[in-house]
């Protein structure tokens, strides 16, 4: 054991820390609670150490890697001293002092003494705990400086602050300052001035090691396979292949090959939640069942994120191998056959589905859907299906927050609104324009959290990278997706409305709640419950790179589905569905032998409307790698994407019927013409036969007036 693993009493005895972890039982009902803490010889230490620094109301960072536990460890530790009332504030790239003097207004109230003028806390003989999260996040200006830092610096060193308004010296009392960071080494961060740490202490947390993950998601996999007794002796064959494949694609998956590649141990919360949700209504279940659910939600969180197909393979293959590992006794077909679907659509639990049943299950709601909200055609390849059920799953878990990284054009909003709609769950987008402020995505905030924490109503907020105009607008998302409020959004009059909104909406719930603090609590308790958000990106490579770095809460918070861009075969059954209107039948073509088959699913006698989709696969993938080459040569690209593909199409469709109306026209007016000259024909030969009629009459009546003549002559002669 080394020297850090004892603990020195005031006596001078050395204990080992081992010795102090309790051993806890968590409650079934518990499982998904995101305020569980299982004690290991790390968070024992940890809280000791910060335990006595925030029991003397000294400032400190927490410095460890994303989703180590470090707000998890420090809320733990305040837990024990009730006196203490914690404030989150989630730094970001653009965070000034305004945010800190935003936070003061809310919570804490000015008080004019004879020492001078005091910021307190409103609560009487309760300290305020700023903890401010990301805190080596902020940009440097011109001058090399962090402005937000120095004020903090400022605060901690001479306990107050200048107001710019009136230029009042401002002494702080009862207000702490603790930060949490990732370490500089990281992409984004800034190193802290040494002028601010010399104040402040920096305590390193660190990812809990296989054997404390072992620990702790043991006993979390003990207290959920309770529900299902028959399961109860698989604890540890779960526990071990889940840590197992999480170290794994840990090591496997960097930040340096896609920025998006962070595994914490949040993911491996977020897989025994799925598992537990998936249990939660079941009584019986074969092991089979059991490792199944536990592929799939593995799946989901490890594979889905993944770039290129041959990682996705790679994720495949080994969630195989190590099922197979910790349980030789199962039947792979039953357990691990592709695809892996489930979803409670087709029955009201969470359940495997066929993906027949569920292709026309969709189906029929999408009509619906068309009618009712958006009129924009679906076509359901497998590909679609995966990502609906896969943004369901998230809508339907508390704090189920979606990035979708996808290329223009993919589904990524369309697909949201339809999951929304199935769900029962309001859509709520920005109408950004071009005149859009931060003062209007404020108004904006603050109408979709009325709704979602003091109406109760289930709200999907959509928002897409081009709506972000300011850089305000992403810290202010950062902040709500980690702490599920804004400081500073609701002011003044603003906030004496939400009181009375909130107290209402907790009188209808049956709960009498007095004090401001408990109505704003249980307002963004609602928060958290009922909004879900959706991020949607494009993939492009520095972009990404930038989103990771400045707003990291994005990453951190919200589960990543790489949408990417259609598969070859997905563009083949698109091109069939939206040709199927048009005239493309022709029973005599034949292919010819030079035919460049591009689609796997092309037939080895395709029709000629196979080769006419064939041929617009063609089209777009030959611009694909035209592009790619441009790309290499450092050379101008443009940009195609799915929605590129469907405009030829319907290009292509509009043109046909262009051509076919123009021949059809051109057809008529033959077809006139002809008419109108058989027409002709037929009156010149009725006029021919009447003519003939008419020259016999004459003929006839020529001989009666030469009789008659010559009788008259012969008369005249006699007489």
């Amino acid at each position: 054991m080394d020297i850090i693993d004892f603990e020195v009493s005031m006596n001078g005895e050395w204990s080992p820390w081992i010795n102090k972890v309790p051993q806890v039982e968590v409650e079934t009902h518990k499982v998904a609670a995101p305020d569980v803490v299982v004690p290991t010889l790390d968070t024992v230490r940890h809280e000791a150490l910060l335990y006595t620094w925030l029991a003397e109301h000294k400032p400190m960072i927490l410095c460890g890697p994303p989703g180590s536990g470090k707000t998890m460890t420090l809320f733990s530790a305040l837990r024990a001293l009730p006196d203490m009332e914690v404030v989150g504030l989630n730094f970001s790239s653009a965070t000034t002092p305004e945010l800190l003097l935003k936070t003061f207004d809310h919570y804490c109230e000015y008080k004019w003494t004879p020492r001078g003028t005091v910021l307190a806390p409103i609560q009487l003989n309760k300290w305020l705990v700023l903890f401010c999260d990301e805190i080596n996040l902020p940009d440097m200006d011109k001058y090399g400086t962090q402005r937000v830092i120095s004020f903090l610096r400022q605060m901690v060193e001479h306990g107050g602050f200048y107001r710019t308004s009136d230029r009042t010296w401002i002494k702080l009392e009862r207000i702490q300052i603790v930060g949490a960071c990732n370490p500089p080494t990281d992409p984004g961060r800034k190193p802290l001035s040494h002028r601010f740490l010399r104040h402040i202490p920096v305590v390193y947390v660190d990812h809990p090691g296989p054997a404390s993950l072992k620990q702790i998601y043991s006993t979390f996999n003990r207290a959920m396979l309770r529900m299902v007794p028959s399961l109860r002796p698989y604890v540890d064959p779960l526990t071990n292949a889940m840590v197992e494949f999480y170290v794994m694609s840990q090591d496997r998956f960097t930040q340096d090959m896609q920025p998006h590649y962070i595994y914490s141990p949040r993911e491996m919360s977020r897989w025994v939640r799925g598992i537990c949700e998936a249990l939660r209504h079941l009584e019986t279940l074969a092991v089979e069942g059991l490792v199944r659910i536990w592929a799939h939600e593995g799946l989901r969180l490890f594979q889905d994120r993944l770039v290129y197909n041959e990682e996705r393979q790679w994720a495949d293959e080994n969630i195989d191998m190590i099922a197979l590992k910790h349980f030789p006794n199962i039947t792979k077909e039953i357990a691990l056959k592709r695809p892996i679907l489930y979803s409670n659509w087709l029955s009201k639990d969470y359940v495997p589905v066929d993906i027949e049943e569920l292709r026309e299950f969709t189906k029929a709601r999408l009509k619906v859907f068309y009618e009712e909200e958006l009129d924009v055609p679906l076509v359901l390849f497998n590909e679609v299906l995966d990502n609906v059920l896969r943004i369901d799953r998230i809508f339907r878990q508390p704090q189920g927050h979606l990035l979708l990284i996808g290329v223009s054009g993919s589904g990524k909003t369309t697909l949201s609104r339809f999951v929304a709609w199935m769900n029962g769950l309001k859509v709520f987008q920005i109408k950004v324009h071009r005149k859009y402020t931060g003062l209007e995505f404020d108004e904006d905030l603050r109408n979709v959290l009325r709704r979602s924490g003091c109406k109760g109503e289930r709200i999907v907020f959509i928002m897409d990278e081009s709506n972000v105009l300011d850089s305000s607008f992403l810290e202010r998302m950062n902040t709500l997706l980690a702490n599920g409020e804004v400081p500073g959004l609701f002011e003044g009059d603003d906030y004496a409305a939400l009181m009375t909104q909130c107290k209402e909406g907790a009188q209808r719930e049956g709960l009498m709640l007095d004090s401001q603090e408990e109505l704003y609590k249980w307002f963004t308790g609602e928060v958290m419950k009922n909004l879900h958000v959706v991020f949607t990106m494009n993939p492009s490579e520095e972009g990404l790179k930038d989103r990771a770095a400045t707003s990291p809460a994005l990453f951190n918070r919200c589960v990543l589905n790489w949408f990417g861009d259609w598969s070859i075969d997905a563009l083949f059954q698109v091109g069939k569905e939206f040709t199927s209107k048009i005239d493309l039948e022709n029973s005599q073509y034949t292919a010819p032998e030079y035919l460049p088959v591009v689609c796997s699913k092309l037939p080895s006698m395709p029709t000629h409307r196979d080769v006419v989709v064939n041929a617009c696969v063609f089209i777009h993938q030959t611009l694909h790698n035209a592009n790619k080459k441009l790309s290499k040569r450092g050379a101008r690209t443009i940009l195609i994407s799915p929605r590129s593909y469907l405009d030829l199409i319907n290009h292509y469709a509009k043109l046909m019927q262009e051509k076919k109306a123009d021949l059809e026209e051109q057809q008529i007016h033959l077809n006139v013409g002809l008419r109108k000259i058989s027409e002709t024909v037929d009156q010149v030969e009725d006029l021919r036969k009447e003519l003939s009629q008419k020259n016999t009459a004459l003929q006839f009546k020529n001989n009666l007036a030469n009789d008659k003549l010559k009788q008259v002559v012969h008369d005249q002669q006699e007489a």
